[in-house]
């Protein structure tokens, strides 16, 4: 029986942690909407409000968090977002106006970008390439398992009370999150290990270990690099147009359910299960996919699907148009982020993906924010969030544009470092093209 990769044990501990933080935190917001709402009475504006702050906080914090991945690697940082996240859920459960309702949810936000996808993330693409997609797309099937625990949320919400239930989960995630956060280790090489578990041999099926002449040939994009291409700004304007529709849904899909006629709040469950489903089938077509063909079509499908999802919402008068929702906005959702995530490092390499996820969520965050705050605006003036959708839903198509305008990068030439004496030519021109990585190939043990 062969051995297991130990990449793979990071994959399933990273789909774990997103689906705790993405089913008790992200996907349970509108069932604690709901209830905050038939409690205090609150107008949908503040929690458009509240969702669109913590989209800044985490564009803003995109940057320095990426940094901090690479720099102190994925463990440390996963400590500190799941600790973060467990005390703004117990805090949470204590808020008594808006300002306290906003100011706790804020923390809790920070705590889930920083233990969240962009960390985890890191971690997987750093451990595999030729798998990559299929690494990814395992690796976020958790934010789809996350939907079945949000539903699970609102079971307790109804049953023991919305504050009960945001005590209990933060401490569940407190627990859980600090236990998997064991099994994150920053690079392969750490566990003398190569990226894949070497190189399949084509007669056994097993890992043979590859061992290059010239270790120091090829060398990922900086940063700063990746900045300056046309492929960063257009893969980061597509994936945050989809956003728009995500976040119309996140910070109000609940509510807008509850507004149809004939439907109640609790009917929101149903949507999500069929959502769960049909997000597994796209996380899972594109794990298979993302590695055999070429990404960039696969994610205009998933673009256009985005797009007649958010319609197909907007203009719901009965089950039918809820359940074409759920299916479309299902796969394009589940396909899109394991898809542009596994592109964007084919694009850049691993050595400063953190860094590049990090300004890439400076680009994506003015469209959630927009989904989720100008739903709410927009309700409270036009008393529905018919319009709203519609057009949040056709700026979503607008990421076909971005895809196609995202063509592969060329690689800019070795950088011109200062003349060292005590150098050789030779070990001058081997400096110069090894990888870019701060102290060279030398990692941190996390």
């Amino acid at each position: 029986m062969p051995k297991i990769f130990y990449g793979w044990y990071i994959v399933g501990a990273g789909l774990i942690i997103n689906m705790l933080i993405g089913g008790l935190t992200m996907n349970a917001f509108g069932f604690y909407a709901a209830a905050l709402k038939d409690e205090f009475g609150w107008s949908a504006t503040i929690f458009g409000i509240a969702a669109a702050v913590t989209r800044v906080e985490s564009g803003l914090l995109g940057p320095i968090q990426g940094w901090m991945i690479d720099r102190f690697g994925p463990r440390s940082m996963i400590r500190l977002g799941i600790t973060t996240t467990a005390l703004g859920m117990i805090l949470f459960g204590i808020l008594w106006d808006q300002a306290s309702f906003i100011g706790f949810y804020i923390l809790l936000s920070i705590g889930t970008s920083i233990g969240g996808f962009m960390t985890v993330s890191v971690a997987v693409v750093t451990w595999f390439e030729r798998k990559r997609s299929r690494a990814i797309g395992f690796m976020s099937m958790g934010f789809t398992f996350g939907a079945l625990v949000s539903a699970v949320v609102s079971v307790l919400i109804l049953g023991i009370g919305w504050r009960e239930t945001s005590y209990a989960t933060g401490v569940f995630l407190l627990v859980v999150g600090w236990g998997l956060s064991f099994l994150f280790t920053r690079h392969p090489s750490d566990k003398g290990l190569e990226v894949d578990g070497g190189v399949d041999d084509a007669s056994t099926g097993a890992a043979v270990v590859r061992h290059l002449e010239n270790p120091f040939r090829h060398r990922d994009f900086t940063a700063r690099e990746a900045l300056r291409t046309r492929a960063f700004w257009g893969l980061g304007l597509a994936h945050g147009a989809p956003l728009m529709v995500v976040g119309m849904w996140i910070g109000h899909g609940v509510l807008h359910i509850d507004e149809l006629p004939g439907f109640q709040a609790s009917d929101a469950a149903i949507v999500v299960t069929v959502m769960v489903v049909t997000q597994l089938v796209g996380q899972g077509l594109s794990a298979w996919a993302g590695d055999r063909f070429p990404k960039r079509p696969l994610l205009v499908l998933c673009m256009i699907g985005h797009a007649l999802a958010g319609i197909a919402l907007a203009l719901a008068t009965g089950w039918w148009m809820l359940m074409a929702f759920a299916v479309l906005n299902g796969v394009a959702w589940g396909a899109r982020g394991t898809l542009i995530t596994s592109l964007r490092a084919d694009y850049f390499g691993a050595s400063q993906f953190g860094r590049i996820m990090g300004w890439t969520s400076m680009v994506m965050m003015p469209f959630m924010t927009i989904g989720m705050l100008g739903s709410g605006i927009m309700r409270d003036i036009f008393g529905s969030y018919d319009l709203a959708f519609i057009i949040f839903s056709i700026g979503a198509g607008t990421g076909v544009i971005w895809i196609l305008m995202s063509t592969r990068p060329r690689l800019p030439g070795p950088p011109r470092l200062p003349v060292v004496p005590s150098l050789p030519p030779a070990a001058r021109m081997v400096v110069a093209a090894r990888p870019n990585q701060p102290g060279g190939i030398s990692r941190s043990r996390h």
